[in-house]
């Protein structure tokens, strides 16, 4: 697991992320993000070739750019190979953003009747160490314009953390194509979600971190609850 570590006023947010997950560097000087965003291609290419390395390269810096531009606190690109010979990609995109300040209790209460109007979501409350969250689940399905071929589906998971200092609320977004391997990534969402921590912190700004099978007989209840707790 790789530590995480953002401030915002009041606030220190920190949490872990599954070795699974390779960090997208956001928030840094031009030299620096370069050199990490070479060293990202090496990772996801251990044995590609420069061309390979340079064109992944070339896009992570774009999106490296675009996410800092978007306000987004982390990224990481999910990338591991499964038992059966795939390559499962995911991407983990986390936000914080300010809220009125509550008692989580309450903020998951609204959190979980508002997600849940909406019929494509399944959306359940969790006890996390730090405290209540919520986690919804949908899928997004993109149609193909060639007759030939199938559309692509997404599979999305969020974890909506409400922090008990402060007006904040952490937020995980989690997005795959690999369907298949979605009690994967739940389980390691799961183990993201138990890493939270949040403390009171002096900084005035936001600043970056330092950071180098489906059960038979359960109710989707059961099956959320027997990973998030």
């Amino acid at each position: 697991m790789a530590a995480s570590r953002y401030a915002a006023t009041g606030v220190l947010v920190e949490f872990d992320s599954p070795e699974e997950f390779y960090e997208i560097p956001l928030h840094l000087p031009p030299d620096a993000l370069d050199s990490q965003i070479t060293d990202l291609a090496r990772k996801i290419w251990p044995g590609g070739t420069d061309f390979q390395r340079n064109a992944t390269a070339a896009c992570y810096r774009e999106i490296a750019e675009s996410l800092h531009d978007d306000g987004v606190l982390h990224s990481a690109l999910g990338l591991f190979s499964t038992e059966d010979g795939r390559v499962s990609t995911a991407n983990l995109i986390t936000r914080i953003e300010e809220t009125e300040p509550c008692d989580p209790d309450v903020a998951c209460g609204a959190l979980h009747e508002m997600l849940s109007m909406e019929p494509h979501r399944d959306v359940h409350k969790v006890d996390l160490k730090c405290g209540p969250a919520v986690v919804s689940f949908h899928a997004v399905e993109f149609e193909s314009k060639d007759q030939l071929s199938s559309g692509l589906a997404f599979a999305h998971i969020e974890l909506y953390v409400p922090s008990p200092i402060g007006g904040y609320l952490l937020v995980f977004s989690l997005s795959t194509p690999s369907i298949a391997d979605l009690p994967v990534y739940t389980s390691l969402m799961a183990q993201i979600g138990d890493t939270v921590s949040f403390s009171r912190s002096p900084e005035p700004a936001l600043t970056p971190a330092e950071s180098d099978e489906t059960s038979h007989g359960r109710s989707v209840d059961d099956e959320i609850r027997s990973v998030f707790g």
